[in-house]
Parts: C-alpha cells; sequence; structure tokens
C-alpha cells in the first residue's frame, strides 16, 4: 500500500523535530526520530494492521513507535490502497 501523510500530520511532526533540535541544539534526537518513523512508514505500508490499536472515536489505527513515546494515528483505504498518516503525536501530549 501507498502511503500519504496529511497537511496536519506533516505540521506536527516538523515541529516536534523542529522543538528538538533547537532544545538539544543538535540534529541527533531528530534524526532519530525520523528514522524511526521511516521504519514504521515500511511496516505499515506492509501490514497496516500488524501492532495497531483502533481507536472508534476517532476511526483511526495507532502505532506506537521510539517504546512508545510517540504515535502516528492513519486511516488505511482498502479499496484505493491508501493509507493516510492522520496525526503524529507525542505520548506526552492531551490525548486526542
Amino acid at each position: 500500500m501507498k502511503v500519504k501523510w496529511a497537511h496536519k500530520a506533516k505540521i506536527d511532526y516538523v515541529d516536534t523535530l523542529s522543538y528538538w533540535k533547537d532544545r538539544n541544539g543538535s540534529t541527533l534526537y531528530p534524526q532519530k526520530i525520523d528514522t524511526a518513523v521511516l521504519k514504521l512508514e515500511k511496516e505499515i505500508a506492509a501490514n497496516p494492521y500488524f501492532l495497531a490499536k483502533y481507536n472508534n472515536n476517532l476511526n483511526l489505527y495507532r502505532r506506537s513507535l521510539m517504546r512508545g513515546k510517540y504515535y502516528l494515528y492513519y486511516h488505511i483505504d482498502e479499496y484505493n490502497g491508501v493509507i493516510t498518516i492522520a496525526r503524529f503525536r507525542s505520548a506526552h501530549q492531551i490525548p486526542l
């Protein structure tokens, strides 16, 4: 399946990377997040239901990365073969 990012998810993701770059004065941690996200994107594309938790209220699946520090929320459109990442969230943020 093809994976694409919703506009809000991209903004959340870039904001998170920028926050950690500014806070740490280094790109090492943002690079670690980016590597984990790319790996998870490949896993989701290959098997979107594996280890995913479904949220009935949001109608989205959720996968964690970096030992539960971050979450990707996504929608699966099997008819068109597209997975849309709707949100990128820190586990420390108020839940959706």
